[in-house]
């Protein structure tokens, strides 16, 4: 009997240290990625082009009761293939939308962005200079203390394309992440067709 009841203080104290441990994820972060593989393929009609890219993206996050505010800059640079290359940078503001649940955050947000956005050589010669609005709705869910994973969906404009992206963040400290992450974007235009895949590794500091 005292073995049993020694066990069943042991099960609910961990149970209060892991509910205590891992409370939801925060929207109040700063942080920087390195894209270290970026994959742009683009095709008109019998006309193709993949193109490898590298860059770098700031980002931060301000979470205001049931609201958040974010904001992230990107900038890539474009491997020249058969005389074909690209430019890309592209600055975004947001806002958003939490549902807390236990270890989870479930969003929304809506995001306007200005794209700088350019493709020559091979038959293509496209521009992209202006501002687009977009929407993505998804989850972060904190594992444990020190583990988060996350996942979205979305439109980077209301009027074409699809996105979606998986990612994870482990916490070295109490504030200070590792994070990991996967995005796809498809896009078609008039009679262009583009896809953009994406992993990058980053750190983040959350408040």
């Amino acid at each position: 009997m005292k073995r049993l009841h020694t066990l069943l203080v042991a099960a609910s104290l961990l149970l209060i240290s892991a509910n205590s441990a891992a409370e939801s994820p925060s929207f109040t972060y700063v942080g920087a990625e390195y894209i270290a593989n970026g994959t742009l393929s683009a095709s008109r009609g019998s006309l193709s082009a993949d193109l490898d890219s590298s860059g770098f993206a700031v980002n931060g996050s301000v979470e205001l009761g049931i609201f958040f505010l974010q904001a992230s800059r990107l900038e890539l640079d474009n491997d020249e293939v058969l005389g074909i290359e690209s430019d890309s940078s592209l600055t975004a503001v947001a806002v958003g939308l939490t549902f807390e649940l236990p270890q989870t955050q479930v969003y929304g947000l809506i995001r306007g962005q200005n794209a700088e956005l350019s493709i020559n050589g091979g038959g293509f010669a496209d521009e992209v200079d202006g501002t687009i609005a977009g929407f993505e709705v998804g989850a972060r869910v904190n594992i444990t203390d020190r583990f988060e994973i996350n996942a979205n969906i979305g439109k980077p404009s209301a009027d074409t394309g699809n996105s979606f992206g998986v990612g994870a963040q482990f916490f070295v400290t109490d504030n200070l992440g590792i994070t990991v992450n996967f995005n796809s974007l498809e896009a078609e235009e008039d009679d262009v067709k583009a896809e953009f895949d994406t992993t990058a590794v980053g750190v983040r500091f959350t408040f």
